[in-house]
């Protein structure tokens, strides 16, 4: 009797072995469709609205919704006029394949425009996507909700750092600087010939 006991045990053991590795191999390929807010870098004070395939499968038919509406163009530092509301693009439109590691960038706006078109409030979007899982006949459906505080933005840094564009600006002074020397200096020598 304990030699079946132990063989019970045994099959017990490989079954939850099987299942934990299946779950880990879905994990390792299940997409993930988030979107969240970060500071452009390149352009001082602009907000940009990302969304983004953190996962390792490809999402498919991906549509998004909101608790309410997106503002879009929403500019102003200190003051701003009411946003427009977003009408258009991706997360009007939805994506219809989403490959792993694949994001599209959206201009949002400045930290007063958006905090005056989100009402000093947080923002829900959720994306509810597709995927083909290993083993499996039927597509899985997918919901991701992210939650997007734009508040989160008061007070940190907006100062240009766009260290290359700065020494771009510079060197073309410089450069202009430099014709201008060269032209007065064989303006100079012409008249001397």
């Amino acid at each position: 009797m304990s030699s079946e006991l132990l063989s019970l045990l045994a099959l017990i053991i490989a079954l939850s072995s099987a299942v934990i590795n299946y779950v880990l191999l879905r994990l390792q390929k299940d997409p993930e469709v988030t979107v969240f807010a970060i500071p452009d870098i390149q352009r001082p004070s602009i907000i940009n609205l990302i969304i983004e395939n953190k996962g390792r499968g490809i999402a498919h038919d991906v549509k998004f919704s909101s608790d309410r509406d997106i503002p879009e163009r929403a500019y102003g530092i200190e003051t701003a006029e009411q946003p427009e509301i977003m009408r258009g693009g991706p997360l009007i439109n939805g994506i219809p394949s989403f490959s792993p590691g694949e994001k599209r960038v959206i201009t949002w706006g400045q930290y007063a425009g958006l905090n005056k078109g989100l009402d000093d409030k947080p923002i829900n979007i959720t994306a509810i996507y597709h995927s083909y899982p290993p083993l499996k006949i039927f597509r899985q459906r997918h919901k991701t909700t992210s939650s997007i505080d734009i508040r989160s933005f008061e007070g940190t840094d907006a100062s240009d750092s766009n260290w290359p564009k700065k020494t771009a600006n510079q060197l073309e002074v410089i450069a202009k600087r430099l014709t201008e020397i060269s032209d007065y200096m064989k303006a100079g020598n012409s008249k001397h010939d």
